[in-house]
């Protein structure tokens, strides 16, 4: 089976606890994977779109193909797989409505 690739949103405030997750992220992730970090001390009016759009109201915090929240770090290794996708998507799914 064929290795699906996901995109990683991470919130951060560049403090020691944002690059400590943006570095695991960047670490496990696999090569087809991107990972965009938003810098809220740059803040731009397409960040404060993002923000509201994911209820983000706290760092760090991550957005998986737009479907998955995590708020803070995580207490679990990051290693890009199925099996960490589908742990995240059962755990950490959110509903935007």
């Amino acid at each position: 089976m064929k290795q699906q690739h996901h995109t990683n949103e991470i919130f951060s405030a560049n403090c020691p606890l944002c690059r400590h997750i943006t570095e695991d992220i960047e670490i496990g992730r696999c090569e087809g994977c991107k990972q965009i970090v938003y810098d809220l001390n740059n803040m731009t009016e397409d960040i404060k779109t993002k923000m509201k759009h994911y209820g983000v109201k706290a760092v760090p915090t991550t957005i998986i193909d737009g479907s998955i929240k995590i708020d803070g770090i995580p207490d679990l290794p990051w290693i890009c797989g199925e099996d960490l996708f589908q742990k995240l998507k059962r755990d950490y799914s959110f509903n935007r409505d």
